[in-house]
């Protein structure tokens, strides 16, 4: 058994590059999900995504994974938003910013993907149907609104990286069961 592990360690290591089995496994679980939608992942730096490297405004999505965190880049209404979890608010990013946001995520060692297939090419920016604030599009202003509420009351104590996942956690249980 141990040998098949080993074994398993060293197609990650030769396929993937810096990757790990578990990140390899999410990402499969990852590809066949977003096949429902006929979308593909693809690694940034297989020949396939040579052109992103170039300009990533041509693309339409990127995830990005470091050891337990995943994150998208989506490009909206021709737009571009970081949709990570860990700000109040998607962020907006100039396409500047997006091509040295990604440079800078990968030179941190983190791993990036495109996303490519059919994707939408509107959203509906406000919709009268979502009454509670979840799972609604936000207008950029109504976004930059939020993170700058979020940076001005936050309180000066720092806390601990265990203690921000612990008020992370149960924010997102006191969500799922609204």
């Amino acid at each position: 058994m141990f040998s098949f592990f080993v074994f398993l360690e060293t197609i990650s290591w030769h396929v993937y590059g810096k990757s790990t089995y578990c990140e390899n496994s999410c990402l499969q679980v990852l590809q066949k999900a977003l096949e429902v939608w006929d979308l593909q992942v693809i690694a940034s730096d297989s020949p396939v995504a040579e052109h992103a490297q170039i300009d990533p405004d041509l693309e339409n999505a990127f995830i990005c994974h470091l050891h337990d965190h995943w994150f998208c880049i989506r490009k909206v209404n021709g737009e571009w938003y970081n949709f990570d979890s860990l700000y109040a608010a998607p962020q907006h990013l100039s396409k500047f910013y997006l091509a040295a946001y990604l440079d800078s995520l990968k030179n941190s060692g983190w791993s990036i993907f495109l996303v490519r297939g059919n994707f939408p090419k509107e959203f509906p920016i406000a919709s009268s149907e979502a009454s509670n604030g979840y799972g609604q599009w936000l207008s950029p202003e109504d976004a930059e609104r939020i993170t700058k509420s979020c940076n001005n009351t936050q309180s000066p104590q720092r806390i601990s990286s265990t203690q921000q996942e612990d008020q992370d956690l149960n924010a997102a249980i006191a969500a799922s069961l609204m």
